[in-house]
C-alpha cells in the first residue's frame, strides 16, 4: 500500500508567508474602511451639530425685541446678545414727558395673557440704550402688576409701574413689549455657549465677567474670532430690516485636517 506524503518545510513556510501577505493586506483594507467610516461618522456629528445650534439661533433671533441685538469681541471671546419678549400687543394710550402716572392700559388678544413683577416695558426701541439701560422708553412694573381698567373688556388690562413714570416718544402703531430676561451665545475656547437667567445690563455682559453657567451648545468650533468672527450684524436699512450673518467652522478633534463651514443669515425685526 501506498503511504500518504506530508507536506515538507519549505511548503510549510511558504504557505505561512502568503497567509501573513493576505492578513496584512486585510487588516490594511479593514482599517482604510474603518478610517472612513471613522471620518464620515466625524462629519455627521458636526454635521448634525451645526444643523441644531443654526435652527436654535434662527428661531430664537427672529422673536426678539427690535433693536436689541448687539456683539461684543475681546480676548478671543465673542458673544452675540438679544432680548426676547414674552407678551407684545398695543398700549391704548401713554403719558409723554412731561406727564407722569404710575399706570398703562393696553389691549391683547392672548387669552392666556399675564405678566410678571417688576418686569421690564419697553415702547419705540429705536436702539439698543433704550432696552439696556435707563431710558425715556422703558419702564418697570410694580410687584403685583396686573391691576383692573374698570372698562369690562376682556382683551383690556391695565399694567401697573413700579412708579409714576412718562415716555419719551410715542409710536403711531402703538405697540409695546414685555421683556424677558436676555440670552447670549458666547464662543469661547472652540466651543458655543448659550447663557440665560441674567438681568439687563447696560454694558454687554462677557463670561467670567457678568456671565456664568452656559450651556454647551456646540463643541469643536475653529473660528478665529479675531479674524474669523462666528457673528457679524449688518445694520438695517430703509431697504432691509437688520441681518445677522452667522459662520461657524467646525473640526472633529479625531480629523483636524477636515473642517465644515456653515454660513447663515437671520433676518431680524428692527421695526419697533
Amino acid at each position: 500500500m501506498r503511504q500518504a506524503q506530508g507536506f515538507t518545510l519549505f511548503e510549510l513556510v511558504l504557505v505561512m508567508v502568503l497567509l501573513g501577505i493576505t492578513l496584512v493586506g486585510a487588516s490594511r483594507v479593514v482599517r482604510a474602511f474603518s478610517d472612513i467610516y471613522q471620518q464620515q461618522s466625524n462629519q455627521d456629528q458636526l454635521v448634525s451639530q451645526s444643523r441644531f445650534v443654526l435652527e436654535r439661533l434662527t428661531r430664537e433671533l427672529r422673536d426678539v425685541t427690535p433693536n436689541s441685538v448687539r456683539l461684543n469681541t475681546a480676548a478671543g471671546v465673542q458673544c452675540l446678545e438679544f432680548v426676547p419678549f414674552s407678551v407684545s400687543g398695543r398700549y391704548r394710550a401713554i403719558t409723554l414727558s412731561p406727564d407722569s402716572r404710575s399706570f398703562l392700559d393696553v389691549i391683547s388678544l392672548d387669552s392666556n395673557f399675564s405678566v410678571q413683577a417688576n418686569q421690564y416695558l419697553v415702547v419705540y426701541p429705536t436702539q439698543v440704550s433704550d432696552i439696556y439701560s435707563s431710558s425715556a422708553q422703558r419702564v418697570q412694573l410694580a410687584a403685583t402688576p396686573l391691576g383692573n381698567d374698570g372698562d369690562g373688556e376682556s382683551a383690556t388690562y391695565r399694567l401697573q409701574l413700579a412708579s409714576a413714570s412718562s415716555f419719551g416718544r410715542g409710536l403711531p402703531a402703538q405697540r409695546y413689549y414685555l421683556l424677558q430676561n436676555p440670552v447670549s451665545y458666547c464662543v469661547q475656547a472652540g466651543q458655543l455657549w448659550r447663557y440665560q437667567g441674567y438681568s439687563l445690563q447696560s454694558t454687554q455682559p462677557m463670561p467670567g465677567s457678568g456671565l456664568s453657567g452656559g450651556s454647551v451648545m456646540a463643541t469643536g468650533v475653529v473660528n478665529n474670532v479675531s479674524s474669523q468672527p462666528v457673528f457679524a450684524i449688518a445694520a438695517a436699512s430703509l431697504q432691509r430690516n437688520a441681518m445677522i450673518n452667522i459662520w461657524l467652522r467646525f473640526a472633529s478633534s479625531n480629523d483636524s485636517a477636515t473642517v465644515l463651514s456653515f454660513h447663515h443669515i437671520v433676518q431680524v425685526q428692527n421695526v419697533p
